[in-house]
């Protein structure tokens, strides 16, 4: 079991994010239609070919609103995946002394985006199918019994929140062996388990604390958003659209620079701990400008056999 220097970590993660404001554009992504569409009209047609051509029309509509959702989900799911290793590796460097740019971080992502995106896909999958097989096991309980559904809640939800901050942590881990060590998908699951289970008061200590940063957090974000909000009340009785402006250069920015800032401070943390907590594999490494493996190159050996 390892013991590290919480407290320092944390205060230079939220140090670390401050000084590079280029990482925000990482951390923002990392930590998630035009006109044209007209109702028929007309007085000519008949009410049956009214109700099929409104049906066409909302078919139609439809169709668009998935299409534009799968494109802009697409887009979001390969800058989030890019996001993610570019990140690790810049604070890795920035902590090694080595050079960091948003060039070089967008380069790097780019070697490691398969494995980074096989992570990514497979950790959604599963969280999504644990979450239902408890929901549906639930709700059958509830059917046969409502005595029955009510007690089982005191196992579900311990099991649902343990199962949720297992994955956070492996899933966490893996991103740093896949982006640093150039490990594979599943090699990456078993070394980030492994690594968790032997460290696992460490990485729950750390997960509990940043759950808690992100309440606090949280709270004074939501509190800025409501004062900075308010003049947008007053402007939206006497104007509309200049509510609507106002809201788009004042409040959508002020929410980028936060999400960005929170998430470079949050993949910071993490990164530091795995750092820290595997630096028998880099040996010198963390006190080093020493780059970490480019795709295709060797890896630290591994820490657990």
């Amino acid at each position: 079991m390892t013991t590290l220097p919480l407290s320092d970590i944390i205060r230079d993660s939220f140090a670390l994010a401050w000084r590079n404001k280029y990482l925000w554009l990482f951390g923002l992504f990392a930590g998630g239609a035009g006109g044209g569409l007209q109702f028929p009209g007309g007085d000519s047609s008949t009410g049956l070919e009214r109700i099929e051509e409104i049906q066409a029309w909302v078919l139609a509509a439809i169709g668009m609103i998935i299409l534009i959702g799968l494109v802009v989900g697409t887009i979001v799911l390969v800058l989030h995946t890019l996001c993610k290793s570019a990140l690790i590796y810049n604070i890795y460097q920035i902590e090694t002394g080595g050079a960091h740019t948003l060039a070089g971080g967008w380069d790097f992502a780019v070697k490691r985006f398969w494995p980074m995106l096989g992570l990514t896909v497979t950790q959604w999958f599963v969280l999504f199918a644990f979450v239902m097989i408890i929901v549906i096991v639930e709700v059958v309980l509830f059917m046969a019994s409502l005595a029955l559904g009510f007690l089982s809640l005191l196992v579900a939800l311990p099991l649902l929140f343990a199962g949720v901050a297992i994955a956070m942590v492996v899933w966490t881990y893996a991103e740093r062996f896949i982006a640093l060590e150039n490990r594979g998908v599943i090699e990456a699951l078993g070394e980030a388990w492994a690594l968790g289970k032997y460290e696992w008061r460490t990485s729950l200590t750390v997960l509990l604390i940043k759950i808690a940063i992100a309440i606090a957090f949280g709270i004074v974000v939501g509190l800025i958003g409501l004062i900075l909000a308010l003049p947008a009340v007053g402007i939206w009785a006497a104007s509309k659209p200049l509510a609507i402006l106002y809201g788009v250069l004042v409040l959508v920015p002020y929410l980028v620079l936060v999400g960005g800032y929170f998430g470079t401070f949050d993949y910071s943390v993490w990164t530091k701990v795995f750092l820290k907590l595997r630096a028998s594999a880099y040996g010198t490494a963390v006190q080093t400008s020493t780059p970490p493996p480019s795709a295709g190159d060797g890896a630290p050996p591994p820490l657990f056999e």
